[in-house]
């Protein structure tokens, strides 16, 4: 039987609005799967433009993510740091922060498990992979602590503290693989530190026999238990309401006995551990030591993940997936077709904009919507 509209105290009888369902759409995928199609309409056009068939264009760069068995375990392999430094820049953003740092935070943690696990080799895996996992967490979240402390305790800007942060460990990762303490005894071309220890290298998951070449490691496993870790801390814990309480108000939630600055620096903090365990991962699943231009702009392309993914558990998983099958299948795409692999730059910088765009309407509507009660009162 069908519930008969109710009365409310402010009117009469209403019946259920026909555009709540199309409101609720909007503010759930359909930005997200627009941007997206605008992108690639965008992208379709600059292909033209230099001469080239998009939809080849688009066919190879789809093959080259999803077109065998080992295109997807490449392109998961490129989805891993995505997802992990996606969840870094959203719990910030669902405190109302704004990191920009999750590159660096990712290489400080890379650098951090490369160090651990190269000066301790020698130690058992069950010893040693906890030590570089600690490790890599530990340096993330420490590092990201600090742009945290600064904005709750003197109010500095957290987006100029780790945009300075950036170029700070690139400069530091830089001395410490060019003739500095971490550098490799014999080390030859790009600068690069001692390999880890074989106790602290992530397995492969898939047999050669199914895959033949396959590098998809374990890593995946401890990136899904990050995404239910994120999910389950926000939106199941009371830390998670007073984190995303911060977010929606810092003032009432002071008045409703919650400390803003404490919470800034924990989310900090555990924004800079999700970032600091995609380094880890890094060295221990693909590349096994830590070396000069290590990052391919992982924390960069975050920014767009937790954007496009709404700040989601399973909306950054899915536009992660999105960005590491742009990565891989654009190679691919310039190999075969001859378009430039910076098309995917360009379709990422559109997704972006569009999400942008439509985040600041929607925060200058509801801010207008403010105002009118204010103004009907005076």
């Amino acid at each position: 039987m069908a519930s008969e509209p109710q009365a409310t105290p402010t009117g009469p009888a209403t019946a259920p609005s026909v555009r709540q369902p199309t409101a609720q759409w909007a503010r759930g995928p359909a930005v997200p799967v627009a941007s997206v199609v605008f992108a690639l309409a965008i992208g379709a056009i600059f292909v033209l433009l230099s001469g080239h068939d998009p939809i080849a264009a688009y066919i190879d760069l789809f093959r080259g993510a999803f077109g065998s068995p080992y295109d997807i375990t490449e392109t998961l392999i490129q989805t891993i740091p995505l997802v992990l430094a996606g969840l870094a820049v959203a719990v910030a953003f669902r405190t109302g922060l704004f990191n920009i740092g999750a590159e660096s935070q990712l290489l400080i943690g890379a650098v951090a498990a490369g160090a651990v696990g190269a000066r301790f080799a020698d130690l058992p895996g069950f010893v040693l992979f906890p030590m570089v996992l600690a490790a890599g967490i530990g340096a993330g979240a420490g590092w990201a602590a600090i742009a945290g402390y600064l904005k709750a305790a003197r109010g500095v800007n957290e987006v100029i503290t780790t945009i300075m942060q950036n170029y700070i460990v690139v400069f530091v990762m830089h001395w410490l693989l060019q003739n500095g303490p971490m550098t490799a005894p014999n080390a030859l071309g790009t600068p690069a530190s001692a390999p880890i220890g074989a106790g602290a290298v992530l397995p492969i998951i898939i047999p050669n026999e199914l895959v033949p070449l396959t590098r998809l490691h374990a890593g995946i496993f401890l990136a899904i238990a990050a995404v239910v870790v994120f999910w389950f801390l926000l939106w199941r814990t009371p830390l998670g309401y007073e984190l995303r309480a911060v977010g929606l108000g810092a003032r009432a939630a002071a008045q409703a006995g919650i400390d803003p600055r404490t919470r800034i620096v924990i989310a900090m903090a555990i924004a800079g551990g999700f970032a600091g365990l995609a380094g880890m991962i890094q060295v221990t699943g693909v590349f096994h030591r830590v070396f000069d231009g290590f990052s391919s702009g992982y924390g960069f392309d975050a920014i767009a993940v937790a954007l496009l993914g709404k700040n989601s558990p399973i909306g950054i998983a899915l536009a992660a997936l999105l960005f590491g099958a742009f990565a891989r299948g654009g190679s691919i795409m310039q190999a075969n077709a001859g378009v430039s692999a910076q098309l995917v730059s360009v379709i990422e910088a559109v997704v972006l904009f569009v999400i942008a765009a439509e985040l600041i309407v929607r925060v200058l509507t509801a801010r207008r919507r403010e105002r009118k009660p204010l103004e009907a009162i005076a």
